[in-house]
Formats: structure tokens, sequence, C-alpha cells
């Protein structure tokens, strides 16, 4: 059974040990989109990694996956079919009326970057619990030249690797 702390539940206690950083981290998303609001920037709704995989196994053309990441993370690996932003930018006027779905790591920069699209007139989906969220669930990953992989930049030493994938870093 794969560990909750990928979904948009609440983490146990039990698993709080093994995996706090990521615990701690997606509870600070989950405050800065409640807080946006507060500081002129919009609330966005997550997607889970069972919406995004359905909509993926589809063949679903209305929406674009974008990666939020470092260029370095991007380096090592992908969700496939996922864009770069700056792809992303340069294509805007082409996915006009495409559902953006964002994600970085954990879901702060994916957050961010979801907004900025949203305030350019986009309809955006968050997946919050971002490339970590996705190895979990045992997704695929590419790596640049579209070749699966294994490997996945954890952006930061204080996130681990879900088991059968190799943390870089």
């Amino acid at each position: 059974m794969v560990p909750n702390w990928h979904n948009d539940t609440t983490m146990t206690t039990a698993e709080l040990p093994r995996r706090p950083m990521i615990w701690l981290a997606h509870r600070f998303v989950d405050t800065m989109n409640w807080a946006a609001p507060l500081y002129g920037r919009r609330k966005i709704q997550k997607i889970t990694t069972n919406e995004l995989q359905n909509l993926q196994a589809k063949q679903d053309y209305s929406f674009v996956l974008v990666d939020a990441r470092s260029e370095a993370e991007i380096a090592v690996s992908t969700i496939p079919n996922a864009i770069k932003q700056t792809d992303f930018w340069a294509r805007q006027k082409e996915l006009s009326g495409k559902l953006v779905i964002a994600y970085c790591t954990v879901g702060g920069r994916s957050l961010l970057f979801a907004q900025r699209c949203a305030d350019a007139g986009f309809e955006c989906r968050n997946y919050a619990t971002g490339i970590l969220g996705w190895c979990a669930s045992g997704g695929p990953l590419a790596d640049p030249d579209g070749i699966p992989t294994s490997q996945v930049h954890t952006h930061s030493r204080l996130f681990d690797a879900p088991t059968d994938y190799e943390r870089i870093c």
C-alpha cells in the first residue's frame, strides 16, 4: 500500500517520523493557498494523483502539464508530457483555453506558477503532491530525451525519494 503522505489527506501520526519535511511542506503550501486572497493572490484548486493519471490515461488534450521546477531538476526527470514554464509562456496563445496543471516537488512553486497563470486568464490546478507524490504512486518519469528513468531530483536533501526511485540532489 502506498503511504498517504502524497495524498490530499493529513499524514497519520505513525507516518510523521518517516516523512516530516514533506508533511510540513504540504501544510505550508495549504496555508499559502488559504491565505492567498489576503495578499491579493488567487486560491488555486488542487488536482489529485488519480485525477491526473486518469487525464493522462484518456489522452485528454484539454490540459497542459507544466513543470514549475528549476532547469537542474528538469534535467534529471519529469512527469511524461510535461512542458517547462518557459515553453508555456512562449506558447501561451497557442495553449489558451486549456486547463493548466502545474507541479513542482511538493507544491509551493507550482502554486505560485498557477497563480500567475490564473492572473493571465487561464483555468489552473495545482498538483500539490508534486513529483514526489507522483513517484510514491508508482508514476513513470522520463529524462529530457523521453527515456524512462527512476531518478528524481528532490530539490533539497531534506526530501527523500520514494522507494524504487533514486534521489538526485
